[in-house]
């Protein structure tokens, strides 16, 4: 073989594993890293995880869930599971919630989820060296919610979208486009019960 024709089957070769890479995506590194910021969003559910720093005390992971879904669901701190990047999984014991009450938030170790409703809150439990997390996962009912780790920057952004969304709207999907949210995180079947 000519070694002109030689190396324009070498320069189209790795072109098209060039472009083989870029259709499968850059790797997100959040995932791969770990990030302090979470979400898991589609039509039915809206999850964000934003781990904040406290000053003198350890970080402090902040939870807030929006449901489009109609139902009722118990909800407990050990159905959230905050894995660290070495492995290791926090122990949540406590929701924290705010009211409005400086110094005295209501802390609860159980909680009712209600459909077409939101519900922000601190969770509570030793979360030192928890700054960065590899995963988040949550269970509810019978799904598994795997948080999409993202970089907070990116967080600030969606959650600015978020905000925005008409939770009177009788078609949720319209804000989505509208607002141009897309989905993250994934669902599972949900592995146990408590």
């Amino acid at each position: 073989m000519p070694k002109e024709t030689s190396r324009i089957l070498l320069n189209l070769t790795l072109f098209f594993l060039f472009l083989g890479g870029v259709a499968q995506g850059t790797p997100n590194p959040a995932a791969m890293q770990g990030s302090g910021c979470h979400l898991f969003i589609d039509y039915q559910f809206l999850w964000t995880l934003e781990i904040v720093s406290n000053p003198g005390g350890g970080p402090i992971p902040i939870l807030n869930i929006i449901t489009f879904d109609k139902g009722e669901w118990d909800f407990r701190p050990v159905q959230i599971h905050i894995l660290s990047n070495t492995g290791t999984e926090a122990k949540v014991e406590r929701f924290s919630i705010d009211t409005g009450v400086p110094g005295e938030p209501y802390i609860v170790h159980y909680l009712k989820v209600l459909g077409n409703s939101f519900i922000g809150m601190d969770l509570k439990g030793d979360f030192e060296g928890y700054d960065q997390v590899k995963e988040v996962s949550i269970e509810l009912g019978d799904t598994r919610f795997v948080l999409e780790p993202i970089d907070c920057l990116e967080y600030e952004n969606v959650a600015q979208k978020i905000n925005l969304i008409n939770y009177e709207s009788p078609n949720i999907r319209e804000d989505y486009e509208v607002l141009k949210i897309e989905f993250k995180g994934k669902r599972e079947a949900r592995r146990r019960f408590y």
